[in-house]
């Protein structure tokens, strides 16, 4: 039975790829809109339930009457069927409407709107460039696709559950009380005055409490997630103290912010009291005095004390609703300034898939400065004829990989084209693009996968086969099979924990290796491949790599230029542009750069 409540909905369900509202109830009524029936049938049966509830105590005025009035002996005999009547529906309809709500507002709409929401806002950050994330911590962003979820689905939770039954019940405890005499609805409407007045207060300094709060709660996650992912530098330059401080200071503004918070709540919790108070005497003090002149039955006082009680009950359970409204409004608002935040690298509208016929690539004056006036690339001119193999060189920060972030569009060119086989790769779809690249860098980050998982990343319906193939070939297979994570995994089934922190750095670069292997795409981009190993090892795996480059458009960035000798072309960049183009033997000839680095490299530093 639960499974069919929580199947009525979806979450996964392609709801197409627009960019979503950056403002919390625009977003809201977007991302609810598959959830409408459910939100109508749990309102529907929330009106149900409030006036249910405010006839029970209408009857219970009405009993206390009967009671008074009739014989106890003769009691049963003459109302003993309506007594059965209304205990068959407090017993049978009352619980059932309850539990049909519940079912649908806990299981049809909460779980499935958290998921729907966090599946979208995914979808959508995944489709920022690669510089979009540079720019954050990666565990902050985290945090705000995680929290959007309980933030909007709590936000719509508060509206669905319990404004919409309070507000029923308080509006039909009113016409109740007015049908039997005007006279006793005023002071329901004097406290319903205090009450709206209460929340007019409060609830903007709630809001803006609410979201220093939430700032300085995503701020403090962002100072512990840097601590954690930087722990080598912390641990290798031991001062415990500054990071105490730094943590000391991160940790009290979020206190602070939440003292705040909840001074605002006590102060509602108090004023509600109150409140409760004034109205228990109002409503009940009246009652008594229409009886005594006669206006009103003895019953009508008993319905007064319980309708003050249950009210005063409801409105506290309501602020409390308000207030946590509120709180997931100011946290929707906050995770949407980074969740919502517009592509800055989209496909081009009618963009197609790449097409590779041979695989040639030309850069036509391309300038990128990063927005800056100086560093980047200027007024580049390159071509790669199909098949060739081109090697990058020039001292660090040059422009080598910016040059190769580039042709991976994880940004756009400031002026200039990029072509692969004539095709302006900013007119064809990113991850055609990318199919088509196999890349290996020098920081070989791995998922926190299987080692499996790893290689085969972006291939489907690979067999094993082909993986261990893959992985002979990078010289990963001797490892592979010695290693065992902290499930007792082993092998190929081996977790490689977060970025592959379980392998060392030579390990990692060889999985990524043994997964350009796999990809076996027709370009093929190489940046420091074989830093991480030792030269041993990338002498083994030198011979597979060349193999790998036959037939293919390579791109090679390394320091160690040793490695770049047998590439067909070697291209010298220096403070972002072209200096020298030729085969390492005519530029060491030439005496410029390269064989300033290539006499750096080779004898320089021992002499």
């Amino acid at each position: 039975m639960f499974r069919g409540f929580a199947a009525l909905v979806d979450p996964f369900r392609d709801y197409g790829r627009s960019p979503p509202h950056r403002s919390p109830w625009p977003f809201l009524r977007d991302h609810l809109k598959p959830f409408r029936r459910v939100v109508a049938a749990s309102l529907g049966l929330a009106v149900v339930g409030a006036l249910f509830e405010v006839w029970l105590i209408a009857y219970a005025s009405t009993l206390v009457d009967l009671l008074a009035a009739a014989q106890p002996a003769t009691f049963l005999v003459e109302h003993g069927w309506q007594l059965a009547l209304v205990a068959a529906l407090v017993l049978i309809v009352r619980p059932l409407v309850h539990g049909v709500r519940e079912a649908l507002d806990d299981l049809a709409f909460r779980p499935n709107a958290e998921a729907q929401v966090r599946w979208r806002s995914h979808r959508h950050v995944l489709g920022q460039p690669v510089a979009w994330f540079r720019r954050d911590l990666s565990g902050r962003i985290a945090s705000e696709v995680r929290d959007i979820g309980a933030s909007a689905a709590g936000a719509a939770y508060a509206v669905i559950h319990t404004l919409s039954f309070v507000t029923v019940y308080v509006i039909g405890s009113i016409v109740f009380v007015a049908s039997i005499d005007v006279r006793l609805a005023m002071p329901l409407l004097a406290w319903l005055a205090a009450y709206l007045g209460l929340m007019a207060y409060v609830i903007p300094r709630l809001r803006r409490a609410s979201e220093r709060h939430q700032g300085a709660f995503a701020a403090m996650t962002g100072m512990l997630v840097d601590s954690y992912a930087n722990i080598d530098v912390i641990k290798l330059f031991a001062r415990a103290e500054d990071e105490d401080r730094e943590a000391k200071e991160g940790l009290s503004r979020t206190r602070d912010a939440l003292v705040a918070v909840q001074a605002l709540e006590v102060t509602i919790n108090t004023v509600m009291m109150v409140l409760g108070s004034l109205l228990l005497v109002g409503l009940t003090g009246t009652a008594i005095l229409l009886w005594q002149a006669g206006d009103a039955p003895v019953g009508l006082v008993a319905a007064a004390l319980a309708l003050s009680f249950r009210i005063t009950g409801l409105a506290e359970w309501l602020l409390d609703a308000v207030s946590s409204l509120f709180a997931h409004a100011g946290a929707l608002r906050h995770s949407l300034a980074t969740v919502a935040e517009p592509h800055a690298l989209t496909d081009a509208p009618g963009a197609r898939d790449l097409e590779i016929a041979s695989g040639a690539i030309a850069f036509e004056a391309v300038g990128f400065r990063y927005g800056r006036q100086a560093g980047g690339l200027a007024d580049i001119s390159l071509s790669i004829a199909p098949g060739e193999k081109i090697g990058l060189v020039g001292p660090s920060g040059a422009g080598k990989s910016t040059l190769v972030h580039l042709l991976l569009r994880f940004f756009d060119p400031e002026q200039g084209t990029i072509r692969i086989d004539g095709q302006d790769i900013a007119r064809v779809t990113q991850d055609s693009l990318r199919r088509q690249i196999g890349m290996v860098a020098q920081d070989a980050t791995l998922l926190n996968r299987s080692v499996r998982d790893n290689i085969a990343y972006g291939r489907r319906d690979i067999d094993d086969g082909a993986i261990e193939t893959s992985a002979r070939r990078a010289k990963a297979d001797g490892f592979i099979a010695a290693l065992v994570d902290g499930e007792g995994r082993r092998g190929y089934d081996a977790q490689v924990g977060e970025r592959g922190v379980q392998l060392s750095g030579g390990q990692r670069q060889r999985i990524a290796l043994a997964r350009a292997f796999l990809k076996d795409a027709p370009i093929l981009v190489l940046d420091e491949a074989t830093s991480a190993l030792d030269s041993q090892v990338e002498a083994d795996i030198q011979d597979a790599l060349y193999r790998m480059m036959d037939g293919k458009t390579v791109i090679a960035i390394a320091h160690r230029l040793s490695t770049l000798a047998r590439m067909d072309r070697l291209v010298v960049i220096d403070e972002g542009r072209i200096v020298e183009i030729g085969s390492h033997d005519t530029l060491l000839r030439a005496g410029g750069l390269y064989a300033a680095l290539w006499e750096r490299q080779t004898g320089g530093y021992i002499r």
